[in-house]
């Protein structure tokens, strides 16, 4: 009987527009997505913007507007849209990496670091997390520490030409 009526209460849901909603905020997420790879970030954020404001529980819609937000410049903003998006998705590798390159271009390494750490918990593999804290750590003069993170960037692939000097 519970599984009829959640049945029931499904087909009220999407007869009622609930599940149209959520259509209209992935076409509004892609819509904004296309806008972003056309280089068109303001026009992304309002779409990412609107699809929030039919579903503020999407992190993929707060973590793609921090990108864009980052893209002109604003990088506080993003940082307060990739934060948006790991409450809600707290194991989310691509929204603390941005969130430290956010606060690498802010020059708020210490936070950057600590950000770039949460990413490659989650994925040890991370090349791009890896070679932007050793970035980080050769400019505070820790070549050593630059070093680690460049040559295990190197062992996973990743070509680094840079070295700390």
């Amino acid at each position: 009987m519970k599984t009829l009526f959640v049945a029931i209460l499904a087909i009220f849901a999407c007869s009622a527009g609930v599940c149209q909603n959520q259509q209209k905020v992935s076409e509004l997420v892609d819509i904004g997505y296309q806008e972003y790879e056309s280089g068109d970030y303001r026009s992304a954020i309002d779409f990412f913007n609107r699809a929030l404001q039919r579903d503020p529980e999407n992190p993929e819609a707060y973590y793609l507007m921090g990108v864009c937000q980052s893209q002109i410049g604003d990088n506080w903003a993003a940082i307060s849209a990739y934060n948006n998006a790991l409450e809600i998705k707290p194991e989310y590798p691509e929204a603390y990496y941005e969130k430290g390159y956010s606060y690498f271009m802010l020059n708020q390494y210490e936070e950057a670091i600590a950000s770039f750490d949460e990413a490659l918990k989650l994925r040890p593999d991370y090349v791009l997390a890896l070679i932007n804290r050793g970035s980080i750590k050769c400019i505070q003069g820790k070549v050593e520490e630059a070093a680690e993170d460049w040559d295990k960037a190197r062992e996973l692939g990743s070509d680094v030409p840079v070295e700390c000097e």
